[in-house]
């Protein structure tokens, strides 16, 4: 490391906080002490788009750092220092230096050598950077499949799974053709779940996987994906703006642990972009008699956004009903609101 930090005119690159002639001994204390992690962030770590010349240069010198086992916190920068480079550089921002790419391309070696480490921690970090990253997928594909074959922990299975679902959302068809060939056993259902989703299948394998036990995904540590994450995954995947996938959201309101997320996404999905409002606008007259005041509201929302004047009399009936949502939302006050919108 000390050689080829040489090597390399800091003094000249750019960093997040001014130029990078201290990274040189930030990275060499790292090897032995926790203390300059902090500003290895501050240095190296912009907002969620943004790379710069200096944490390109430094790149290869934190996969040094997190490959030795006596590197202090070694986890930790591999997470919030690796990860959070990585999730940048996968951006596809303007904020993002022309040098990352090649650096990016030219560690995937060392990236996946960590792959076959002894602690699961550092498998998962590495599958988590992994995933988050652009460029060629035949290596890391390549390497996805005998790791499958050998891991036994099943939240880095999991991981394995996601890495490939993360190249398939971006429509990379060899990471589709690797996810259809993969054979999952029938005791691993959320792994199955992500693999039909992928893959676009019938929506009921989804829908049984989100609704079992999805506790194997709080485990997989850098994801740190609690439930809504999981649904937002899946449907980022299933695509919603096409009917399948619309069909997947109207089927998950159905299901009462979904029901809040499921028109949540609707909700952000529709104010974004009304095109396929049309699909579910049908549904008004059954979700704004339901018992339950989260379709109800829903209901009287949905008729603003669409602009849906048929439904006027029952956004007017619901001017009396006083329920309120979990967000403190009264039902009569918004339907005063969609009137006022409808004139």
């Amino acid at each position: 490391m000390v050689e080829g930090l040489k090597r390399i005119d800091w003094y000249r690159l750019r960093s997040h906080d001014g130029y990078g002639d201290d990274l040189p001994r930030l990275l060499r204390q790292a090897r032995t002490s926790v203390e300059p992690h902090e500003e290895l962030v501050r240095h190296l770590c912009g907002d969620e788009s943004e790379v710069s010349e200096a944490t390109a240069a430094a790149w290869p010198f934190l996969l040094d750092l997190v490959a030795h086992d006596n590197t202090p916190g070694r986890e930790w920068l591999l997470e919030n220092v690796c990860g959070a480079i990585a999730v940048a550089g996968g951006s596809g921002s303007d904020g993002v230096h022309p040098s990352w790419p090649p650096a990016w391309e030219a560690s995937k070696p060392a990236l996946l050598a960590l792959l076959d480490h002894s602690a699961v921690a550092v498998r998962r970090g590495a599958l988590f950077v992994l995933g988050q990253g652009r460029g060629d997928s035949a290596p890391v594909l390549a390497a996805l499949a005998p790791r499958w074959d050998e891991e036994t922990d099943p939240a880095t299975r999991l991981c394995l799974v996601v890495v490939a679902t993360e190249f398939a959302g971006r429509g990379d068809e060899a990471a589709l053709s690797w996810l259809r060939e993969l054979e999952v056993p029938d005791d691993e259902p959320l792994a199955r779940m992500l693999v039909s989703a992928a893959t676009r299948p019938d929506a009921g394998v989804v829908l049984r996987g989100l609704t079992g036990d999805l506790g194997l995904f709080l485990e997989t540590g850098q994801f740190e994906m609690g439930y809504d994450e999981v649904l937002e995954h899946v449907l980022w995947l299933v695509r919603p703006h096409d009917f399948e996938g619309m069909d997947l959201v109207l089927a998950l309101v159905d299901v009462l642990p979904w029901r809040t997320e499921a028109l949540d996404y609707l909700r952000r999905l529709f104010e974004r972009d009304t095109a396929d409002v049309g699909l579910v606008v049908p549904y008004v007259p059954v979700w704004a008699a339901d018992p339950d005041v989260r379709l109800r509201a829903f209901a009287v929302w949905l008729v603003g956004v669409a602009r849906a004047r048929q439904y006027r009399r029952l956004v007017e009936a619901a001017v009396h009903d006083h329920a309120v949502t979990s967000l403190g939302q009264r039902v009569s006050s918004l339907a005063t609101s969609v009137l006022l919108d409808l004139r």
